[in-house]
């Protein structure tokens, strides 16, 4: 999938970037899909607590390219009934993606890198 970041593109030279780049991943829904992909341990990643970290970034002819490391939690739900011995609690995940952002127009896809 393809998102537009356009704002992550004018901020590539400031030291607002990490931050202009994790508000505008957010926003788009653009971190679901890989978070989800990513769990190593639970079933359902809570995107709502991402916190996004840049570990590279490199500029070639026509591409930003950025490194990122995602510290996010996800759950097991249970089946949420009264009395349920197992309470939900949050579990600690990690993921590293590379985004790739066209210089031209924004346009950025993101891939989950294998561990």
């Amino acid at each position: 999938m393809t998102y537009v970041l356009s704002e992550t593109l004018s901020a590539w030279s400031r030291a607002d970037f990490a931050r202009v780049l994790q508000t505008e991943l957010q926003d788009a829904d653009a971190l679901s899909a890989p978070l989800q992909r990513g769990l190593a341990r639970g079933s359902f990643a809570l995107v709502d607590t991402a916190q996004l970290l840049v570990l590279q970034r490199a500029e070639d002819a026509g591409l930003l390219r950025v490194k990122a490391a995602v510290c996010y939690q996800s759950i097991i739900p249970g089946c949420a009934c009264e009395g349920d011995p197992t309470p939900m609690s949050e579990l600690p995940e990690y993921v590293e993606l590379t985004i790739a952002i066209d210089r031209a127009d924004g346009r950025a896809t993101i891939t989950l890198l294998d561990d």
